[in-house]
């Protein structure tokens, strides 16, 4: 009896150390099944979820903080590209104007020039 006692005591206090179950990786799938965990994101332009780092057409230093990256996926005609970087809001669409592509309300533009691509944002 005392044995027995001994081991449920044992068994209770043991079960009282294991950490409760955390969250799975994976786990955290958005509105549209992209898991934010692994760094995925929905691109308006591929219609699926992408690693921004993998599915990029272009990376960029960013020019707000050159510790960030500006990725740019283009269409496949070209018409548009799909910017996602630290303070653009996300799904941010440009449209391609002269010299480069360029937001609806003309705030973000992505410009090209001799010395490459440049991301501005307009105040």
């Amino acid at each position: 009896m005392k044995n027995t006692f001994n081991a449920l005591v044992a068994a209770t206090a043991l079960s009282a150390c294991v950490a409760p179950s955390a969250p799975l990786v994976g786990g955290d799938l958005d509105t549209r099944g992209c898991i934010g965990s692994a760094g995925q994101s929905w691109s308006v332009l591929k219609q699926a979820c992408v690693q921004p780092w993998q599915a990029a057409d272009l990376k960029l230093d960013d020019p707000a903080d050159n510790t960030l990256a500006v990725y740019v996926i283009f269409s496949a005609d070209k018409a548009q590209a799909e910017i996602f970087a630290a303070d653009v809001p996300e799904n941010t669409v440009l449209d391609a104007v002269k010299g480069g592509y360029a937001s609806k309300d003309g705030n973000i533009r992505l410009q090209h020039s001799r010395q490459g691509w440049q991301l501005r944002r307009m105040p």
